[in-house]
């Protein structure tokens, strides 16, 4: 029966002055490959088009995917199914397109909001970071693993009392390539005027098998990183709240 249809398909090319009105054989990519004379006398695009088509609905085939045969279709058939596989192909890659422009612009208008927020916040604080110090293991004080801890330096610049500020610590090496950071929230009242140094009562577990950001920060000295605080959201006594939109 496999031979029969060859030996058909043969039959019918020898017998085509027009490539489109070739029936395919059970091996449509090889025909094509055999008979390349034959299939000359298409375009080059239609011939580009073709084969590539040919070659996604065997590799879909091979999925297990329900795929239109070529076996017994003239290559006009064929290429009508390619050309309308191609036009959803490029609808497909230019909707992804939009997609990632809507994206990145969205991106773009929240870091500029939170750029204008973190500005206006600094117009009211300062936050300098002015040491890190690595605590060890203490059981009897419930420090089950190492903690790393900040100290910082908390300047109010404003006529307002500031009650919480949050933020993110980023630090960076010698050549300016960043190690990590680490979110802050201090929640503790800055007088108008005032300069708070404090730690926060707050750390990071230290993990001895991974070797995250919390890992390469407590294990750098101090003195070899700059670090920097981004100021996301603050809020003064008496309700006011300046607070930096969500990263999307």
């Amino acid at each position: 029966m496999r031979n029969l249809m060859i030996i058909l398909a043969l039959a019918l090319i020898a017998g085509c002055s027009n490539p489109k009105d070739i029936v395919f054989g059970p091996e449509p990519l090889k025909q094509i490959a055999e008979q390349g004379n034959q299939f000359k006398k298409l375009s080059e695009e239609d011939r580009a088009l073709l084969v590539g088509y040919l070659t996604i609905t065997e590799m879909g085939k091979a999925f297990g995917a329900d795929v239109k045969p070529a076996t017994g279709r003239t290559v006009g058939e064929v290429l009508v199914d390619a050309k309308a596989w191609k036009e959803r192909m490029k609808a497909a890659e230019a909707e992804e397109k939009k997609k990632e422009a809507e994206a990145e612009a969205l991106k773009n208008k929240v870091l500029a909001e939170r750029k204008a927020i973190a500005d206006k916040i600094s117009t009211s604080v300062v936050v300098a970071i002015i040491d890190k110090t690595v605590f060890p293991e203490n059981y009897e004080v419930g420090r089950y693993s190492e903690m790393l801890s900040l100290k910082y330096a908390i300047e109010n610049k404003s006529d307002k009392a500031i009650r919480q500020l949050k933020g993110r610590v980023t630090f960076k090496d010698a050549t300016g390539d960043e190690i990590g950071w680490l979110p802050v929230d201090i929640d503790e009242p800055v007088q108008p005027g005032q300069t708070l140094k404090t730690t926060t009562g707050r750390g990071w577990k230290i993990n001895k098998f991974r070797n995250g950001e919390i890992e390469k920060i407590a294990g750098r000295e101090f003195s070899s990183m700059k670090a920097t605080f981004e100021p996301e959201s603050i809020a003064f006594e008496g309700g006011e709240v300046l607070k930096a939109p969500d990263l999307p």
